[in-house]
């Protein structure tokens, strides 16, 4: 097709508000799959059946990354982009007052707001457009720091291009100066999943085919159910089609609710919660409808798809983002009111379901055999039904469990049955019917034997690692690993809640990168190494100095920057395995200089979860907090001596 291009054309213009495009931009889209899913949806309401999509395989970097959506549109022309792209907040479903995209297609539109083109500029500066409509191209650039240095006018105009001679149909967007991804990988695969989700449309059915970086979408992507958990009944899965969410209402729903055998979604990559689309498109990130259940541990197995299309029909219910609902509204506050009906009773079926299943499977452990056959050799009768009853009510209690999470209770179930003493226990529980987990443990706490065997597991250990703990601090740690790799093995020495945490390799050699150690200083006050860990939803910042170094005002404004940088580093990152709530920050050394502006600026940092802690103060508290562990080991040493 010739391409039909003027010689001159004058500039294109837009009137705009800088604090807006903000808003609807820079702060509103801050990761890689709601921006992306936004020009999608524009091709999608052109008419396009192919939209291919070219992301960076290695790092980006600022000259020659650039990301690119092309589609095979209608496009635009010269016209439509001054009367409708370039003007801010167009509802292109009332001024065009149709639902529907033109024939013959006659898809029902995804967009309203007009505001999807400012999405980029959450992640990129720079967004070049090229669009072709029956001949006539047209190419621009809108360029974010030329909008804000003529923010004042609030008036912009972006010179009009000569077309690449690329394009003969649809629009190109290329998007360049990609910060929020400087220096790093874009994990395609995990894009591509996301990507997946936020479309219904996607596949051949609809005569839409989205492409990443060459490789076609499929809506297999997009179905989750097939990686549902399951157990001799089938698969967690509970389907509906066309259901009321009110006794009197003409409002419905279809879709499924489904549960996955584990909580983590860095080992799956599959973002938990149950997702709302309307229209073909997502418009509700994964929740769980803000439900209170009583089995709350459920709510985190829990993945699912609803579609509700009465959330963007006669009224628009979907906030701003366009991937969250509005719930203020009447129709919306029933959908939630059913999705929380809805998920609290799954979650009692899975629960009990669960439960059934693994006081099904609890045959199949060796150790459980191994307690059933030694338990009928002692040939206690009360105490084996106690034991058993122990068992199978720890199952009833978590569901969730796994066979070896049944190791701990079942070994010491079998290790009581060895006691004299446990038979004073069974008789005491026998005599009290107590069906409860909870009073049966506190029972046995009463007696000190169920403290006393967790203690023994771990008191040997813990003496030997404190007898090392005072050997590095009396030597001041001169070998650097030396201190790293005892701290990283036994981080209850570090807070006595930790007692199994991840290490976190990248984020500490990230550190190291951004702030390399000076040559300079005094040799005990130099930083030994970074140690960043896991625990939980928090990473923690750990920095290790000497156990003789002093620190002053400069070595706490150091750890304070180190923490604001790693938090920075977490909220812009868009990489979905990260999903730390929070980043706290340690600093171990051997004192502090006794100047009164130092100790101020401790409590300082402490208010910022910012915390200094000396050797000395740890070695101390280690030993007061672990003296218990001692005499408890040493009373289940004369509990378990032989009666004469």
């Amino acid at each position: 097709m010739k391409q039909n291009q003027p010689s001159v054309r004058n500039p294109f213009r837009m009137e705009f508000d800088v604090s807006t495009i903000k808003h609807l931009g820079v702060q509103m889209y801050s990761t890689l799959p709601p921006v992306i899913g936004e020009f999608v949806a524009n091709a999608w309401d052109a008419n396009a059946t192919r939209v291919e999509i070219t992301i960076p395989e290695e790092k980006i970097t600022d000259e020659e990354s650039e990301i690119i959506i092309k589609d095979d549109g209608i496009g635009m022309s010269d016209m439509d982009i001054r009367e409708k792209y370039l003007i801010v907040g167009r509802n292109r479903r009332e001024q065009d007052g149709s639902e529907k995209s033109p024939p013959p297609q006659c898809r029902v539109v995804m967009g309203r707001k007009g505001i999807g083109k400012f999405s980029a500029f959450g992640i990129a500066k720079v967004i070049e457009i090229e669009s072709s409509k029956d001949g006539e191209v047209s190419r621009f650039i809108m360029d974010y720091d030329m909008m804000e240095k003529n923010a004042k006018d609030r008036v912009i105009t972006f010179e009009s291009l000569q077309p690449t001679g690329k394009l003969l149909r649809g629009t190109t967007i290329k998007l360049r100066n990609v910060l929020k991804f400087k220096s790093r990988r874009i994990p395609i695969d995990q894009l591509r999943r996301k990507l997946a989700r936020r479309f219904s449309v996607v596949g051949s059915t609809s005569d839409f085919l989205v492409l990443l970086n060459g490789r076609k979408i499929s809506p297999e992507e997009r179905d989750l159910r097939p990686l549902l958990d399951h157990d001799a009944d089938g698969p967690y899965l509970w389907e509906f089609n066309d259901e009321k969410i009110e006794d009197n209402s003409n409002l419905t729903v279809s879709g499924w609710i489904g549960a996955l055998k584990r909580t983590d979604s860095k080992s799956d990559h599959i973002e938990r919660g149950i997702s709302i689309l309307a229209r073909g498109k997502l418009v509700q990130e994964p929740f769980v409808f803000d439900a209170v259940v009583g089995q709350q541990y459920a709510l985190s197995y829990f993945i699912g798809e609803v579609h509700a299309e009465f959330v963007d029909q006669d009224e628009d219910t979907v906030a701003t983002s366009r991937n969250e609902l509005v719930w203020d509204s009447p129709s919306n506050v029933s959908l939630k009111h059913w999705g929380q009906q809805k998920v609290n009773k799954l979650a009692r079926e899975w629960s009990e379901r669960r439960s059934k299943f693994n006081e099904q499977q609890l045959k199949e452990i060796p150790l459980y055999r191994d307690f059933e056959k030694r338990a009928y050799e002692l040939g206690n009768k009360r105490s084996i039904k106690l034991a058993l009853d122990l068992v199978r009510q720890a199952i009833r209690k978590n569901p969730t469990a796994e066979p070896e999470d049944l190791h701990p209770i079942i070994q010491t179930s079998l290790d009581f049955l060895e006691f004299d003493k446990f038979r004073d226990i069974s008789q005491d529980l026998a005599r009290s019917e107590l069906s409860d987990v909870a009073r049966i443990l506190d029972l046995f706490r009463e007696w000190e034997v169920i403290e006393a065997m967790e203690m023994s597991r771990v008191t040997e250990g813990r003496v030997v690692a404190i007898e090392k703990l005072q050997d590095l601090i009396d030597t001041n740690a001169l070998e650097v690993p030396d201190l790293h790799q005892f701290l990283k093995e036994f981080p209850w020495a570090l807070d006595p809640r930790w007692t199994l945490v991840g290490d976190e390799v990248s984020y500490s050699n990230l550190l190291r990168k951004e702030f390399p150690e000076s040559n300079t200083g005094v040799e005990e006050n130099r930083r030994i190494d970074f140690l960043c860990i896991r625990e939980a939803e928090t990473l923690v910042v750990v920095e290790i100095k000497r156990p003789a170094s002093r620190i002053s005002s400069k070595d706490l404004s150091q750890i304070g920057n180190y923490v604001r940088f790693m938090r920075n580093c977490i909220e812009q990152s868009t990489d979905p395995d990260v999903s730390y709530k929070r980043v706290i920050g340690y600093l171990f050394c051997g004192d502090v200089v006794n100047e009164g502006i130092v100790h101020q600026e401790v409590k300082g940092l402490d208010r910022d979860e910012i915390y200094v802690r000396k050797y000395v103060d740890l070695l101390e508290m280690v030993r007061r907090l672990h003296a218990q562990f001692i005499k408890k080991y040493d009373e289940l040493k004369k509990l378990r001596a032989p009666t004469k």
